[in-house]
């Protein structure tokens, strides 16, 4: 640029000195010098085309005061036609910022990436995007918004497609995990790991999450569909997370309410099982078409369990009742009750249990009895792990019920509402979910 002011100075001191020079010859009466020819163009920038001629130069300057080189229509302050070479200092723009190096306008990349990164061919990506790498220290692909309250990364599958895939990777000895889920931190409630939510359907809704084990024809045992495990508490008045939680879908509009867990199967719980209620459900004997047949659990403030059977006393009337060989083992506490069937008659328990039997007596010979006896546990994990019949509420449960609606009070009441306040978010996250869902289909 510093060059292009200099050549317009130049220019403009050599019109001035040829005005000086042809005032002198004109007032000079040798008139030794000859008028140099003038051959110009209005609007250009004259120079000395040759000896003695005066043309056009490679400037110009239109009425507006732009400057025009190699142009003689300039469009702005200053228009170049042509290359502009800078050999020292670089541009200086506006905010006062200097570029010193041009812009690389032709990215180099792989066969992941598509254009050049300029205008008229920004860059894009190949579909489908393989990433692939070492990341010992961080993630091949990390996506972190600034701000606002949507997802980071939103897959959405083609009609019918899959959303998202992840597979774990493969180690001779522990495979990786498919997806893990981290949830954000916050100084209120801490964001959850993973929210799967089902797509809508005509026929059917999707399910949120769907688990299932790897299988193999070598592996001893596959693997699980779905593991949770609750975080860590430490200190008193703490407590730990739950391995998995389930909220049953609430039904409006008369539809019946969902289910928090179903299983297809044998379920095994290895710790205490606490509930409202209990019964077995089975398709109705009489007709199992078309109806269910429910019976509900026995239910003791104590680890009770129960035994009874049949039994014909001799001529003597004495029968000795045989009980597991384990009996006594696990229990303790023992309870009787006789019943005489088939006739009038006396029984008594004669002789109490020992050495896992007892004895029965009866008035008369030969008479059928119905027994029941019940023991208390006291096996080592029962005796370490008895069932508190009454206990209090803790400070931050109090006021808050296990079934607000049957006191007639507000789903807000529920103790889960306490250990759970996630659960408020979810439920934001699905309400803004289904508006979305609802604004794109009106689209």
């Amino acid at each position: 640029m510093n060059r292009i002011y200099k050549a317009i100075s130049i220019t403009m001191m050599t019109l001035s000195l040829l005005s000086s020079t042809w005032a002198q010859q004109r007032t000079s009466s040798s008139n030794i010098n000859p008028q140099p020819a003038v051959t110009t163009t209005a609007g250009r920038i004259a120079k000395f085309v040759s000896v003695g001629v005066v043309g056009d130069s490679n400037i110009s300057e239109d009425k507006f005061g732009n400057v025009g080189i190699g142009t003689a229509t300039p469009t702005s302050s200053l228009t170049v036609q042509g290359m502009i070479e800078i050999t020292l200092g670089g541009l200086k723009f506006p905010d006062g910022t200097v570029q010193t190096s041009a812009p690389n306008t032709n990215v180099v990349h792989d066969e992941t990436l598509k254009g050049n990164g300029s205008t008229a061919n920004p860059l894009g990506i190949i579909v489908p995007l393989s990433l692939s790498g070492s990341a010992a220290s961080a993630s091949i692909l990390s996506v972190k918004p600034t701000s606002g309250d949507y997802p980071a990364l939103d897959a959405r599958g083609a009609d019918g497609g899959i959303g998202a895939y992840a597979a774990g990777g493969f180690d001779p000895d522990s495979a990786g995990p498919g997806m893990f889920g981290d949830g954000g931190a916050s100084f209120g409630a801490g964001g959850p790991g993973v929210i799967g939510r089902g797509g809508n359907g005509s026929v059917s809704t999707g399910i949120g999450v769907v688990g299932r084990g790897g299988t193999s024809a070598i592996a001893k045992r596959s693997g699980s569909g779905m593991e949770g495990t609750g975080g860590d508490a430490f200190g008193a008045g703490h407590t730990a997370g739950d391995g998995v939680v389930g909220f049953a879908g609430v039904g409006f509009d008369g539809a019946t309410k969902g289910k928090a867990g179903r299983f297809d199967g044998d379920v095994q719980v290895t710790g205490t099982l606490a509930k409202a209620g209990g019964s077995f459900k089975i398709d109705h004997p009489l007709d199992p078409e078309n109806k269910y047949l429910s019976h509900s659990f026995v239910e003791s403030p104590d680890m009770m369990n129960i035994y009874n059977g049949n039994i014909i006393t001799d001529e003597s009337g004495r029968a000795i009742v045989e009980l597991p060989v384990w009996f006594e083992a696990l229990n303790q506490d023992f309870r009787y009750q006789l019943t005489v069937v088939g006739q009038f008659a006396q029984a008594i328990v004669s002789e109490k249990v020992k050495g896992n039997r007892f004895a029965i007596q009866t008035s008369a010979p030969g008479v059928e009895v119905s027994w029941q006896v019940t023991g208390i546990r006291h096996d080592a994990w029962a005796n370490k792990n008895r069932i508190k019949v009454e206990e209090d509420k803790s400070e931050k449960e109090r006021g808050h019920y296990l079934h607000p609606a049957a006191f007639d009070q507000p789903d807000a009441k529920n103790v889960l509402m306490v250990w759970y306040p996630e659960r408020q978010n979810m439920k934001h996250l699905s309400q803004e979910a289904d508006q979305k869902r609802q604004l794109e289909q009106q689209r």
